[in-house]
Parts: C-alpha cells; sequence; structure tokens
C-alpha cells in the first residue's frame, strides 16, 4: 500500500513539474517575440559560409570594424559611440556570431572561429585594412582576428578585453551542460533573468554610475532569449580553450595593438591589460584611471584617441 501511494505521489510531482515546465517555456516564447518585435534587426546581413551575420554600417572613410562584448549586440555600439566613430570612418557594427541577429555555427564560441567569420564578412563588404575594435570578450575575437590575419587588419583596440580569460558563473556553466542547459534557458532563466541582467550590467558601469535604462532594456531583450543565453555560456565555458590558444602567441602580434583599459574594471583586472601589454612588443596601453568596464559608453574621447593612435601607429 505504502509502495502504490509512493509511487502515485511520484506521478503527481512528475505531473505537476511537467505542467510548470510548459508554462514557463510558453512564458518564454510569449517574452522573445515582444522582444524580437520591439527591438527587430536594425541594420543588413551578409552572409558567409553559410551563416548569416547581422551588421549595422554607417558614415565613410577608412573602415572600423566594432565588436561588442558578451551578451551584447549591435546595441551596444549604436546605443554609445557609433556616431561618434562614424564622423570620420565608415563605421561597421556586428552582432558577434550566435549574438544578436547573427547565426552561428555549432563551432562557433571560439575566438578564432567568430574571427574567421568576420574575416570573410569584411572582405565581403570590401573593408580593406580595417581597425577593429572589440569591446570585453569582442577584444580577445579582435586578437585572434590580428593573429589569423595580419595582412589584412590596419590595427588593433581592445576594450577592457580578457586575453588571458577571466571567472567563468555557475550559471553559464549549467547552461552548457548537454540536455540541462537548453531546458533551463528554456524554462527557468528568462523569468527570473532581468534582475540578474541588470545586477550584472550596474557592475559593469561601476563606479561611473549605472546602466542607462533603456539599454538595460535593449541588452535584456537580446539576452533573455534561449538562443542568446546558450550562446554566451557557450563562448564563456566553450570559447576558453580558443583563448588558452592565443595566450601563448601575443609576442607575435605585429599589427598595431592599443590596449585600453579602465584601472577601476570590476569585470576584468586591469593587470591583464598591463600582461597583454608586456606579451605584445609593439602594442600602446592606456590606462584610464577611474575608468570601469564600459569605456565605449563612459570613455569615448579615448577610445576615439585610441583609434587615431592605432592609425597612426601603422
Amino acid at each position: 500500500m505504502q509502495r502504490r501511494t509512493s509511487k502515485r505521489a511520484m506521478i503527481v510531482t512528475g505531473i505537476a513539474l511537467g505542467t510548470a515546465l510548459l508554462g514557463l517555456k510558453v512564458y518564454t516564447s510569449r517574452v522573445v517575440r515582444r522582444a524580437e518585435a520591439a527591438y527587430p534587426p536594425a541594420g543588413d546581413f551578409v552572409t558567409v559560409e553559410g551563416v548569416r551575420l547581422h551588421y549595422v554600417e554607417r558614415g565613410s572613410g577608412p573602415p572600423v570594424i566594432l565588436i561588442h562584448g558578451d551578451g551584447g549586440s549591435v546595441k551596444d555600439w549604436t546605443m554609445s559611440m557609433l556616431d561618434d566613430v562614424a564622423q570620420e570612418h565608415r563605421a561597421i557594427a556586428f552582432d558577434r556570431p550566435g549574438l544578436g541577429y547573427s547565426e552561428r555555427p555549432d563551432d562557433g564560441a571560439s575566438p578564432f572561429v567568430q574571427a574567421r567569420l568576420l574575416h570573410e564578412a569584411a572582405e565581403e563588404l570590401g573593408l580593406e585594412e580595417p581597425i577593429l575594435v572589440g569591446h570585453s570578450r569582442g577584444g580577445n575575437v579582435a586578437l585572434a582576428y590580428g593573429l589569423s590575419y595580419p595582412d589584412d587588419v590596419g590595427g588593433l583596440v581592445t576594450l577592457a578585453a580578457a586575453p588571458y580569460g577571466g571567472m567563468i558563473a555557475l550559471h553559464n556553466r549549467l547552461l552548457t551542460v548537454p540536455a540541462l542547459g537548453p531546458i533551463l534557458a528554456h524554462t527557468a532563466y528568462v523569468p527570473l533573468g532581468r534582475g540578474a541582467v541588470r545586477a550584472g550590467l550596474d557592475a559593469a558601469f561601476a563606479p561611473e554610475g549605472t546602466a542607462p535604462p533603456e539599454y538595460v532594456d535593449a541588452y535584456a531583450a537580446y539576452e533573455l532569449r534561449p538562443g542568446q543565453l546558450l550562446a554566451h555560456a557557450r563562448d564563456q565555458v566553450l570559447g576558453r580553450k580558443g583563448t588558452e590558444r592565443m595566450m601563448p602567441r601575443y609576442d607575435e602580434i605585429r599589427v598595431p595593438l592599443v590596449i585600453v583599459h579602465g584601472t577601476e574594471d570590476g569585470n576584468v583586472p586591469v593587470e591583464q591589460a598591463r600582461r597583454l601589454h608586456r606579451a605584445a612588443p609593439e602594442s600602446r596601453l592606456m590606462a584610464i584611471e577611474g575608468a570601469g568596464h564600459e569605456l565605449l559608453f563612459k570613455r569615448e574621447e579615448a577610445v576615439l584617441e585610441a583609434i587615431s593612435l592605432a592609425r597612426e601607429m601603422r
């Protein structure tokens, strides 16, 4: 009798759990539809290796490719300094493969794969010797690009990059677990995620204020989609091997490299920038006193100066 009661309880619990997960999945789908309606693609698409990449282009002149960081999109640039860069340059901001509205191949977590796709896109768009400006993990992709295609690069500017890796959050590790990760991404993570997004962005903007509400809204709209959650996590966890491949090779960088980093960056310690500067013999270091992680929003003049410096170093 007790065994039969226990079995019945397990069935009831299973049905309740399944119903809850189904309800969360329906809710997640609704959130995604609303987000994509509010923030549709803002630019154009280019297809390379069968992969569609979304980009926004403004201005004319020497080309500059802008690469956002983890969880971001072209909105990182259109809501900060894309127009400033476009005053004197042909400025192209890409959604990194798997983020925003860009597709990605199965091995797309590697910074080298992302660099290869962006390189082919640059060739398709006729961008000759562009300067690459990469923020956060986008800086790692820029470094991979410079190592892989030195003859096709006008210069590199890293903004708060993490060339020696960093801590990986537990929730990102869980999202890369086969089967479990997609279940979490399509159910529990989206309803619980907005508060985490706000806290994470405020930490990135510290100590120079908090994240602008309109940017939080845009970032959350993109990040709280299962596909982007999973891509973000895989970049952090699976992309680490690519970063480890780069680390012994920074002394091979011969293209102009300007390393920009805030001394008060709470996401990536400034020592990573100093270490990269020591490893890359022809690099320049701009350590911005009192600056945090979000240099493209808070230190636009320094970023523009770094782009000019990279151009002059050629």
